[in-house]
Order: structure tokens, then C-alpha cells, then sequence
């Protein structure tokens, strides 16, 4: 059992319960708070009352962190248990990761691929040469269709096992995903025709456990792996490629089936308040908020839907009339 010191221990055990029964593990932002009090105990904290300077001093770059990932959800940590002091009465300054903020102005740009271009991304995927000492030839052609035909992360797809994979009822399952949202996709016809010919070719045992995408010795494959080669494939499909970290990305795939589904269900006529909540559950997203961002770079990319979209967002900016 994790024991917390300093004044805020009390309260930050409230708060990771709060979390806990709402559904949240909160195993790593536990451990992040246990070290917040142990650094109250340090700094001669003595108050529970989160002040600015000792935000600021715990939202400092430690020497043991490597990226700033760690830092960030460190900080983020205290940011929510910040909102949690408030909604209790306490005073409580919610911290603010300036230097982060300044980092993500670099950040990758999301790149939509055409409809042609992922046409093109295919076609290469199905003519990638054999090789005895590789199962690219077999694994990318089905990976990169999961990824478009599902919206899956690609660390979600690279982490699937034999026993995610629903085949009586054609349903893969997505656990411990990001935001620890687990959740059941079904997919298409032609998907899962194309699963069951790849799994009859990679895994004609079916050993439960095994990974679905693995390289010739059985192991799981990489991130890394995938990105060397799916930036070989950007090459064999004439798509040019900005050099790391500029993408496209294999991420972008995801961008790319949420803009797309949008704009078909845009020229379908389908009620975009309906089809939003489910995109939102089918993507893992967090919130609502994140989905509809989507709609944005559907209308940037395709200017016909550009008035649908207004259709549904009219209300945020009413017309003012002079």
C-alpha cells in the first residue's frame, strides 16, 4: 500500500480514491503525487495550500527526467489535483508548464492523406518483395488496412493478441489503452477477410497469446520497425516525406479515417450530433472535444463539407445583428 506524507497527504489520498471509483487506475499518477509530498516534506511545506511558488518550483524540469513527457505528466498530475483542491474550497494555484507549452509549437502537423494516395499506399503494400528474414510482405498490407479501417493507434494494433481477436463474432478488443479506455470494434467484411487469410498464412496454431503482428523470429514488432518501413512505402507510392519528425506519420492514418468517415457520413446526410458521440467511443478519444476537432480538418481538407460543418456549429458563434 502506497503511503503519502506532507500536509497534503490526507487529500491526496481523497483524490486518487475519487479517481479510482470513476474508473481511472491512477497506478503512475499515484506515484507521481507520493513524490509531490515527499517534495512538500523537503521544502518545509507545512500547509496544505498550493501556493504559485511551489507549483512553479515542482513544474521545474527534474535532473533524472529525460524528455519532456515526463515532466509534462508529472505537472499534469498536480494540475488535476489542483482543480480537485479548489472543488473542495482550498486555495489552490493550478500550475502552468510554460516551457511545454513553448515546445509544442514545434509539434508535428497533421498530414490527411487523399482518398488517391491511400489508394496508391495499398497498391505498394501489396507489391512489397518477399524476403525469407522479414514478414513485411505479409504484415503491412494488413496493418496498414486495421490502421484505415479502424482508426486504431498504431501502438493499439501492435499490441493486439491472437486473443483480442473475436473471429466468431468479428470483433477485435482494444485494453489498457490510452486514457484506460478499453473498448470492442467491430470492423468490415473485407477486413476481416483479410485478417482470417493473414492469420491462416502467420498463425495457422493460434496460440492465444501470441502477438498478431510479429517479425520471422515470433516477436512483436516495433514502432520503430513500422516507421522505417512504412516511410519505404511513402516512397514506393510517390508521396514525399518531409524527413523525421515533419511526417507524414503512420499516425496520420488515424486523422486520415476520421476525416474521411466524416466526410462520408457528411455527403450521406447523416446527423453529425448522433455520428460524433459514436466516432468519439469507437476512437478511445477522452472526450468529445478531441472528436470534434476532426470536423475542422474534414472541411479544410474537403471545402464541400465546409457547410455542414458550419450547420452544426452555427450556435457557438451567433450572428450578431447591427
Amino acid at each position: 500500500m502506497m503511503v503519502f506524507s506532507g500536509p497534503f497527504a490526507r487529500l491526496i489520498e481523497g483524490f486518487i480514491d475519487l479517481k479510482r471509483s470513476t474508473g481511472f487506475k491512477y497506478i503512475k499518477e499515484a506515484a507521481y503525487l507520493q513524490q509531490f509530498g515527499n517534495f512538500c516534506v523537503s521544502e518545509g511545506i507545512t500547509e496544505p495550500v498550493l501556493t504559485k511558488k511551489l507549483a512553479d518550483e515542482w513544474c521545474e524540469k527534474f535532473p533524472h527526467e529525460k524528455g519532456r513527457n515526463d515532466t509534462q505528466q508529472r505537472i499534469t498530475c498536480l494540475r488535476q489535483f489542483a482543480l480537485y483542491l479548489i472543488s473542495l474550497g482550498h486555495n489552490a494555484y493550478i500550475p502552468v508548464n510554460q516551457a511545454h507549452i513553448r515546445q509544442r509549437k514545434s509539434e508535428f502537423s497533421v498530414y490527411v492523406f487523399t482518398h488517391s494516395e491511400m489508394e496508391a499506399i495499398f497498391e505498394q503494400s501489396n507489391h512489397i518483395y518477399p524476403n525469407r528474414r522479414s514478414t513485411m510482405h505479409l504484415v503491412l498490407p494488413v496493418l496498414i488496412r486495421l490502421l484505415y479501417s479502424s482508426g486504431l493507434r498504431i501502438m493499439e494494433a501492435l499490441n493486439l493478441q491472437l486473443k483480442h481477436v473475436d473471429f466468431s463474432e468479428r470483433i477485435i478488443q482494444i485494453t489498457n489503452a490510452k486514457f484506460d479506455k478499453d473498448r470492442h470494434l467491430p470492423l468490415s467484411d473485407s477486413m476481416w477477410a483479410s485478417l482470417q487469410e493473414y492469420c491462416a498464412v502467420m498463425h495457422p496454431r493460434h496460440y492465444t497469446e501470441d502477438y498478431l503482428f510479429v517479425g520471422i523470429s515470433r516477436a512483436q514488432l516495433t514502432h520503430h520497425c513500422i516507421y522505417i518501413r512504412f516511410r519505404e512505402l511513402l516512397v514506393m507510392a510517390g508521396i514525399p516525406h518531409a524527413g523525421r519528425g515533419s511526417g507524414p506519420r503512420v499516425h496520420d492514418i488515424r486523422h486520415t479515417f476520421c476525416c474521411h468517415t466524416l466526410q462520408k457520413a457528411i455527403q450521406a446526410g447523416s446527423d453529425l450530433t448522433n455520428m460524433l458521440p459514436l466516432l468519439c467511443e469507437y476512437l478511445g478519444h477522452e472526450s468529445l472535444t478531441a472528436t470534434s476537432r476532426y470536423l475542422r480538418m474534414t472541411a479544410e481538407v474537403y471545402p464541400s463539407v465546409q457547410e455542414a460543418v458550419e450547420r452544426l456549429c452555427a450556435h457557438v458563434i451567433p450572428r450578431v445583428e447591427l
